[in-house]
């Protein structure tokens, strides 16, 4: 955990002075490894390889998960997500983190379309949690806010999402996926950079 120094102010009353004393809050602890995509390093400029700690999975079509060092919002790299032309397709990454019920969790990263190639037809993007008990059986799912063609290639945009762990759950998916919808078109795709994962006080 990463303190931020303290702060102190001191003010004068006449003879004696007050000296008041406070501390930053201090940031939450990081839950996820390898949030920025840093590892592997590639020497190409993108290269479908699955990022260290992260579990790649697909709905049957080739895995085009990848990285890319061409845009970072920070370091070097960024994932990168290739869409398909099959409909209804879907593909991502995602980490398994140990969570304790009734505490609150935030899922959060940065993503902008490929400047070279950005998301065409119906192809999405979106951040889930999925909640399971010891037994790996799924109980619960959050969905955050879809992007699309509309996400701007200039920047990056922010999505998050929080919710407590329902009762038994001991394990989350940490969750970024890509969809086809209805009439996806094949080769566009997304960055996603600086994810996180913290609890929520």
């Amino acid at each position: 955990m990463v303190t931020s120094a303290v702060a102190i102010i001191s003010v004068a009353t006449g003879r004696s002075g007050v000296r008041i004393q406070g501390e930053v809050t201090p940031q939450p602890e990081e839950l996820l490894s390898n949030p920025g995509f840093e590892d592997p390093a590639i020497e190409s400029a993108t290269q479908l390889v699955r990022p260290q700690s992260w579990v790649s999975f697909t709905s049957g079509t080739p895995d085009w998960t990848g990285v890319s060092s061409v845009t970072a919002r920070s370091g070097k790299q960024a994932a990168w997500l290739v869409s398909h032309d099959v409909p209804n397709f879907f593909q991502g990454i995602y980490q398994a983190l140990p969570v304790t019920s009734g505490t609150s969790y935030q899922f959060s990263a940065y993503v902008r379309n490929d400047p070279a190639r950005p998301l065409k037809g119906t192809s999405t993007g979106q951040l889930s949690i999925e909640w399971h008990d010891a037994n790996q059986n799924e109980i619960g799912r959050l969905w955050g806010t879809t992007w699309g063609a509309s996400l701007p290639a200039t920047e990056w945009t922010r999505f998050e999402l929080s919710g407590a762990a329902p009762s038994n759950s001991a394990i989350a998916h940490f969750v970024i996926v890509q969809k086809g919808e209805g009439q996806p078109v094949a080769g566009g795709a997304f960055l996603v950079d600086d994810a996180s994962v913290v609890r929520v006080p």
